[in-house]
C-alpha cells in the first residue's frame, strides 16, 4: 500500500453469524490526515471504528502501524499504540467535575495513594489551554451545553499522546454554533497538534468542510477512496446512494 500511510488496516473482515458488517476492506490514513469515513446505516462504519479501537476483532485481516502488524486486542491496548476514540454517545458522567472526567479511571495519587487533585487539575489545565477549550475545571458537566460536554470528550480522549483520533458524529443535536467550534477544533488538531483523524459522519456537507479524503463504505464494502479536492458532496451523496448497487451489481 501507499508508504505514505502509518496506519493501515488490509483485508479487514468481520461477520456476525450470517451477516457481514465488513468484507475485505482496505485503507490507510496519512499523518496529520482528516479521513472522512462515511456510507447509508449498516454500511459498516461502527464495526469497522470498533476493530480499529479494539472493541472487537477482525476475523481476517490485519491492521498496520508504521508498516509494522499489530494486534489490536482491546481498547487499552489501541491507546498505547496512540489510538483513541470519541464516540456519539458521550460516555461522561454528568455529576462530575470536568477534571474528574477527563482523568475517569485514570485518577493520579500521590506517593501517600492520597488523590493528587493538583497535579490533575494542573494537567488538565494545561491540556485544554493546548485545546484553546475555556472551560472552569470545577464545573460540574451537567451544567455545560452539549458543545462544552463534547470539547471535554475530546480533551479526556487526548489525556495522553494520540496519534490517530477515531470520532463517531462529533457535533450530532449539537447547534449550529456548537458545531463551527468543534470542527474548528477538529481542524486544530490536525493542523496544530498533528493527529489524524478518521470523522464518521451522515451530514456529507458538514464532513466535506474539514476532511481532506472520503472513505466511502456500502454494505460492509469499500466503494470509493477519493480525495476530496478531486470530489464534491453531491458526488459523494451519488456515491452513497447509487454506489453500493454499482458495486454489487459488477460482482
Amino acid at each position: 500500500m501507499n508508504e505514505s500511510y502509518f496506519f493501515e488496516g488490509r483485508e479487514i473482515t468481520k461477520t456476525y453469524g450470517p451477516v457481514i458488517a465488513n468484507y475485505r476492506i482496505s485503507f490507510g490514513i496519512k499523518r496529520k490526515e482528516i479521513v472522512g469515513l462515511v456510507g447509508d446505516n449498516a454500511a459498516g462504519k461502527s464495526t469497522l471504528i470498533k476493530q480499529i479501537m479494539g472493541v472487537e476483532q477482525p476475523d481476517e485481516g490485519d491492521f498496520y502501524m508504521d508498516g509494522k502488524c499489530v494486534k489490536i486486542t482491546s481498547p487499552m491496548v489501541a491507546k498505547k499504540l496512540g489510538i483513541n476514540a470519541v464516540y456519539q454517545e458521550l460516555a461522561i458522567f454528568p455529576h462530575l467535575s470536568v477534571v474528574e472526567n477527563i482523568f475517569a479511571g485514570e485518577l493520579i495519587a500521590n506517593r501517600f495513594q492520597i488523590l493528587d487533585w493538583k497535579a490533575m487539575k494542573a494537567k488538565v489545565a494545561d491540556l485544554l489551554n493546548r485545546l484553546r477549550i475555556e472551560i472552569p475545571l470545577n464545573t460540574l458537566v451537567r451544567n455545560l451545553s452539549g458543545g462544552k460536554r463534547q470539547e471535554v470528550a475530546i480533551a479526556r480522549a487526548l489525556l495522553h499522546d494520540v496519534r490517530l483520533l477515531l470520532m463517531d458524529e462529533p457535533t450530532a443535536a449539537l447547534s449550529v454554533k456548537e458545531r463551527e467550534k468543534i470542527f474548528q477544533l477538529i481542524l486544530d488538531l490536525k493542523t496544530i497538534h498533528g493527529i489524524s483523524i478518521i470523522l464518521v459522519g451522515h451530514n456529507i456537507e458538514e464532513v466535506f468542510q474539514v476532511v481532506d479524503r472520503f472513505i466511502v463504505l456500502s454494505r460492509g464494502r469499500k466503494i470509493a477512496d477519493i480525495e476530496k479536492s478531486q470530489t464534491s458532496v453531491k458526488e459523494i451523496v451519488a456515491i452513497i446512494v447509487h454506489g453500493g448497487q454499482n458495486e454489487l451489481s459488477a460482482i
